[in-house]
């Protein structure tokens, strides 16, 4: 919440929306709102049928808000002081209905680092992000919940939240919908403007993965499996054929290039990656077919809660 009322852009409204929280959530915002008269609180109210949780939640705090622009982030989202002003910058010099940024991903545990990379390194590597910025290529769309900035005009022309009320990966679908549809959307990594500790330990970083990674590809569940099980041998086996087969090294150096690079670009811990490449695999192998399972029989949970 600090950084938040500490940003350059000054033209601001913050907007927090209670939705039942059991924690000190709304006593800590009531106490800080006090010293800032642009701090809005809005509380929850049960959740409409066919809608989730989070997505009913940005919705009813569009109706709050009176600028040009609407920025979603989440909670946990730690801002730059220039952040806010860098994105709205960047949204009206490229003329773009929306703009999404991965936050630079903190991790602490040793059970995060198992888990927490091998996103970047998925999006990264089969995600171009110029390509999903680019509108000649439609195919190519993606979104961040934890970060986007919306033109206002746009999200009421396209009904924004409501249109993917009950999506769980909202960010995608939207991205999908609006390229789709002809709108200019615009992906960008964060560096230190914009980051974010996703998970507090392993059990987290597994429930959380688990609750996404399948919906989102938007593919049959054999066909993800499939893709899945080729992704993780084609990213382990060279390592084991390298001992019968000289060619194999070769591709073996360049899976860890690979690694090298989408950490530093993510500015992530390079050696770490490297050494964790192959646990990380198996974490992508084991999260996908949780994924699918949790999906299809309706178990998918979040802050104990059930989707």
């Amino acid at each position: 919440m600090r950084n938040v009322m500490a940003q350059s852009y000054i033209n601001t409204e913050i907007i927090v929306y209670d939705d039942s929280s059991s924690d000190s959530t709304l006593e800590i915002v009531t106490n800080i709102a006090r010293e800032d008269n642009r701090i809005k609180i809005l509380n929850g109210v049960p959740l409409p049928e066919r809608w989730l949780g989070k997505n009913h939640a940005c919705w009813k705090l569009s109706h709050q808000a009176s600028g040009k622009y609407l920025l979603f982030i989440d909670s946990d989202v730690i801002l730059d002081r220039d952040a806010v002003a860098s994105a709205v910058s960047e949204i009206k010099s490229k003329n773009a209905d929306l703009l999404s940024v991965f936050p630079k991903q903190i991790i602490k545990t040793f059970g995060e680092n198992a888990v927490v990379p091998f996103m970047n390194w998925l999006l990264l590597s089969f995600l171009p992000v110029i390509l999903v910025s680019s509108p000649k290529f439609k195919n190519f769309a993606g979104a961040n919940g934890q970060f986007i900035l919306w033109k206002k005009d746009t999200y009421a022309k396209t009904g924004g939240h409501s249109a993917v009320k009950n999506e769980i990966v909202e960010d995608i679908e939207t991205a999908r919908y609006l390229k789709k549809n002809g709108y200019k959307i615009l992906l960008m990594m964060s560096n230190d403007l914009v980051s974010c500790r996703m998970y507090n330990n392993f059990n987290e970083a597994v429930t959380g993965f688990s609750k996404n990674i399948y919906p989102a590809s938007a593919m049959p569940a054999i066909l993800f499996i499939l893709n899945v099980l080729f992704l993780v041998f084609s990213n382990l086996g060279p390592f084991i054929l390298m001992f019968y087969f000289d060619y194999f090294i070769f591709v073996s150096l360049l899976i860890i290039l690979e690694r090298i690079v989408v950490s530093y670009i993510s500015s992530q811990n390079i050696i770490l990656n490297t050494i964790l490449h192959p646990i990380q695999m198996i974490m992508l192998l084991y999260i996908s077919v949780r994924s699918v399972y949790q999906t299809k029989t309706g178990k998918s949970i979040w802050k104990d809660r059930k989707l």
